[in-house]
């Protein structure tokens, strides 16, 4: 725990040297020096959970991606199995826009064989509008067995990435068209689309903010319904992305809000959505 407070973290990559692009491994070296010292060429599932339990993480959502012109390919049968066993370890996948076979299929593979618990999107990685109609079927499968769909809204700074597919106002069709399709919206639209996705928040119920990738002073300036809209805001940090999980909560526990809400963001509002006690 970190000061007391039990948190989940929706929002971790697992890839290695062999998985991630040339780019984003310089930028790990300049970030993390632990995560290269101790994971970048070979990573296994007990060295990520301790890692975890230092940094007061009690369960970790972990990401599948195929984005292969910009940070690189970590697949859903890797992703499957590095978390299988683990229930500190919720295992999220993608989808491959490269494969020929069908997105919904993909999607029944993942979540039927592979027992993934979920979808993550990066559109601005892929280079595609979240409301292509091929991924639809993946949305409705997820809507009817009551998993959450990620999306990468907002800037990024890999070369490679291209930002107009990443702003939140076009997911506006997607809520609509699902309406109970659990959504979180990751980064929150950094830096410059805040507003949108504040707008999304209080447009669509089923519209959730996740917190990885915005510093605590703009998640508290930029989302003046924090309060509000507690339930539909989830903590996750991105790791390996930042060296110090537990450095960033800190600075989310230091907000002038109530301890129900951080309660809310660190762990509940997470927990109801993967269906944890």
């Amino acid at each position: 725990m970190i000061r007391d407070y039990r948190v989940i973290d929706f929002h971790i990559h697992t890839s290695t040297m062999n998985q991630a692009n040339p780019q984003v491994l310089d930028f790990f070296k300049n970030a993390n020096k632990y995560y290269m010292d101790h994971f970048s060429q070979e990573i296994n599932p007990e060295g990520v959970i301790e890692y975890l339990r230092m940094e007061g993480i009690e369960k970790a959502v972990t990401l599948a991606e195929y984005n292969p012109e910009s940070s690189g390919v970590v697949t859903n049968e890797f992703i499957s199995s590095f978390c299988a066993g683990h229930d500190e370890l919720v295992p999220i996948a993608s989808i491959d826009f490269q494969s020929p076979v069908p997105f919904g299929e993909q999607a029944r593979i993942a979540v039927n064989e592979l027992g993934m618990k979920g979808f993550k999107f990066l559109p601005s990685y892929a280079y595609y509008y979240p409301t292509d109609q091929r991924l639809y079927p993946v949305y409705s499968l997820a809507q009817e067995m009551g998993l959450p769909v990620m999306f990468h809204t907002g800037t990024s700074i890999f070369i490679g990435t291209r930002v107009k597919y990443a702003d939140p106002l076009i997911l506006d069709d997607v809520a609509c068209d699902f309406p109970k399709l659990n959504m979180l919206l990751e980064h929150g639209g950094r830096p410059f689309w805040y507003d949108r996705v504040a707008w999304m928040l209080l447009r669509h119920a089923n519209v959730h903010v996740g917190v990885a990738g915005i510093p605590a002073k703009h998640l508290y300036n930029n989302f003046k319904h924090i309060e509000k809209y507690s339930d539909r805001f989830i903590f996750g940090s991105d790791w390996p992305g930042i060296p110090d999980i537990h450095i960033l909560a800190e600075k989310i526990m230091d907000l002038p809000i109530s301890r129900e809400v951080k309660e809310k963001i660190f762990y509940r509002n997470a927990a109801g959505i993967l269906g944890l006690p």
